[in-house]
C-alpha cells in the first residue's frame, strides 16, 4: 500500500504493478504476510508501520532459524538495534 501511495504522490517513478512483477522476479526479496505472529513480536517502542516492519524481520528470523538484515535508511529502526541493518 505504501508503494501505492508514494506512487500517487510522485514521489516514486514505479507503479505498483511493475514493482510488484520486479519483486516476483527477484530471488532475494520475501514477501511477507501480516498476521498475528508479527503483532506479537512487533515492538512496541517504534511507531505502528516501523514496527510492522521490525516485527516482519523479527518473524522472519525466528521461522528461518537465522539473521534477517533489512534494508533501510529509518533512522528510527536502525537506532532500535532490534534488528541487523544494511546500509
Amino acid at each position: 500500500m505504501e508503494i501505492k501511495y508514494l506512487y500517487l504522490h510522485k514521489r516514486i517513478m514505479l507503479s505498483f504493478e511493475v514493482t510488484l512483477q520486479k519483486i516476483e522476479s527477484c530471488d532475494n526479496i520475501l514477501v511477507y504476510p501480516l498476521d498475528i505472529s508479527i503483532a506479537s513480536v512487533a515492538p512496541t517502542s517504534l511507531d505502528i508501520h516501523d514496527a510492522i516492519i521490525v516485527g516482519t524481520s523479527i518473524q522472519a528470523s525466528e521461522e528461518f532459524g537465522q539473521p534477517v538484515s533489512l534494508v533501510t535508511l529509518d533512522k528510527a529502526i536502525a537506532e532500535s538495534q532490534l534488528i541487523p541493518i544494511i546500509w
